[in-house]
């Protein structure tokens, strides 16, 4: 059986799949099988990989209606008969020595149930500014602390550049469909769970920019399912059993996150404030939930609060 499985779902990436696959088949590590799902492909996507199978012994191809990225991946996963599970996407591709080193570092970590990787966007004239913001984000976020203390953020390991510990996996039950981020979604239950995250600080992944991005046409990554996830995280993790919770930013985000907030039944304050001077500190009271888009304005509360000997996750969090 194979050491590692890869899923790979695929809906309609005609244009990128051979490349795609090409770069799996370059691993250094090679104990490894491709389970691709076709998910109801209608541009011959499933067709080209039943020819590319009769040439490569690893890829096994499994082919379903149309029923969504969380479903695909499930399906694929109780096809899978590795220990540790990779994700790649069907238009995306991998460094030579991206399963390599990932699995280097599961093996001597034991304590390591998720590791990513940095990563980089291509071609840049497709990639917009927000995209390039979010990547640099991305990519400083090494450590699980890090990540743990972003998650709701964003999504602090991209997909495709996951390799987890199928018991893991499993143990939270797989990916879930709720017509929201998938990927944010399973690493916040996988931290609930107690899972440790690392990331490795080579680029070994590359994310294809282009106009049939998920990102950019699934209803599920839709600025508002974010908000949904983030407020079911925030009920269940940080203002559980709080009766009250105070709402710092700056602006409109500070009023819709005070309106989104309140909606969970809880008595909100407000408090308009860009930097953290002491008299503003001083007046505090946890739980806090901060919203800042800037990663200056968050290390400056999070050194602030800090200081005072408050604790980042139990008596504040930020969110966007």
């Amino acid at each position: 059986m194979p050491a590692l499985s890869v899923l790979l779902p695929v809906r309609n990436a005609l244009p990128w799949l051979d490349a795609s696959l090409a770069s799996l088949r370059r691993q250094t590590f090679a104990d490894f099988e491709i389970v691709a799902i076709d998910d109801g492909s209608t541009d011959g996507s499933g067709e080209r990989l039943d020819h590319l199978a009769r040439g490569e012994r690893r890829l096994r191809v499994f082919h379903t209606e149309a029923r969504g990225l969380p479903e695909a991946l499930n399906l694929g996963l109780s096809k899978a008969r590795g220990t540790w599970i990779a994700r790649h996407d069907a238009d995306d591709l991998s460094h030579r020595r991206r399963f390599d080193l990932q699995r280097s570092l599961l093996e001597s970590d034991q304590g390591t149930a998720v590791v990513g990787s940095r990563l980089r966007m291509f071609p840049m004239t497709s990639t917009g500014v927000g995209m390039r913001r979010w990547a640099r984000w991305h990519n400083t976020l090494l450590t699980h602390e890090a990540m743990a203390c972003e998650v709701l953020i964003d999504s602090p390991i991209a997909h495709g550049t996951a390799m987890l510990r199928r018991a893991w996996l499993e143990r939270v039950g797989g990916w879930h469909e709720r017509g929201w981020p998938e990927d944010l979604d399973l690493w916040i239950r996988l931290f609930r769970a107690g899972a440790r995250f690392a990331k490795r600080p080579e680029t070994l992944y590359s994310w294809r920019q282009h106009r049939s991005n998920a990102t950019r046409r699934d209803p599920r990554y839709h600025r508002q399912r974010f908000i949904d996830l983030k407020l079911e995280a925030l009920r269940l993790d940080f203002l559980r059993g709080a009766r009250r919770a105070t709402v710092l930013g700056v602006g409109t985000s500070l009023a819709r996150a005070r309106a989104a907030i309140a909606t969970l039944g809880l008595e909100v304050e407000s408090r308009e404030a860009g930097r953290p001077h002491a008299r503003v500190l001083a007046s505090l009271a946890p739980p806090a939930v901060l919203v800042f888009m800037s990663p200056e304005a968050r290390r400056r509360w999070r050194t602030a609060l800090t200081e005072i000997g408050w604790r980042e996750l139990q008596d504040f969090i930020f969110v966007t």
